[in-house]
């Protein structure tokens, strides 16, 4: 009886300093956000990758550091931020983090007016036009010739109609955003 209390002892005190729900940089996590419009939803979800460093790129927002974090801690932290940048006044996130290293895969994030927005799987040389189009391509609302293209602090906006934009390499983690067409014909 006293050598399975000793297990029993053994596995808690291992939980309780490698939690299950911790964040580990180098895998992957899931997030998922509600209370928010149904387009907005299809901007975070997703499975997300996080870096080295221990950070995630998040859209809107940029990288965000969340490696050590439990996953209730992270979430937390994802509100507080959208609601201190003004973009959500009410999100909810859910966060799941992954064991293993197979979740972990380069994307590129595609928001705004495209077809299916959200994380999108990275392949080398992908172009700004195909990661658009791995998006569903810009949907009846969607300008193309103001897209914006998000890298570290980096922002810098293409006209997806001209070829040589078209063919501008992303990069991993890179977050595109294609805004909404303008109401007079002279600024799409």
């Amino acid at each position: 009886m006293k050598h399975y209390i000793a297990i029993l002892l053994a596995m808690l005190s291992l939980a309780w300093f490698c939690p299950a729900g911790d964040i580990v940089a180098g895998r992957g996590v899931e997030i998922r956000i509600q209370g928010v419009p149904p387009e907005e939803k299809g901007r975070i979800d997703g499975v997300y990758s996080v870096s080295g460093s221990g950070t995630v790129r998040m859209p809107l927002i940029g990288e965000v550091s969340l490696a050590g974090m439990n996953t209730n801690s992270a979430a937390a932290k994802l509100e507080a931020l959208y609601k201190g940048a003004e973009i959500y006044t009410t999100p909810t996130f859910q966060i799941s983090a992954s064991g293993n290293d197979a979740v972990r895969q380069d994307m590129v994030t595609v928001s705004g007016f495209v077809s299916s927005p959200g994380p999108k799987p990275y392949t080398p040389g992908m172009t700004l036009f195909q990661s658009v189009a791995a998006a569903g391509g810009p949907n009846p609302f969607g300008n193309m010739r103001r897209v914006l293209l998000m890298r570290g602090k980096t922002n810098r906006v293409y006209d997806l109609n001209n070829l040589e934009d078209r063919n501008v390499e992303v990069q991993p983690d890179d977050t595109i955003d294609v805004p909404e067409k303008s109401w007079n014909p002279l600024k799409n």
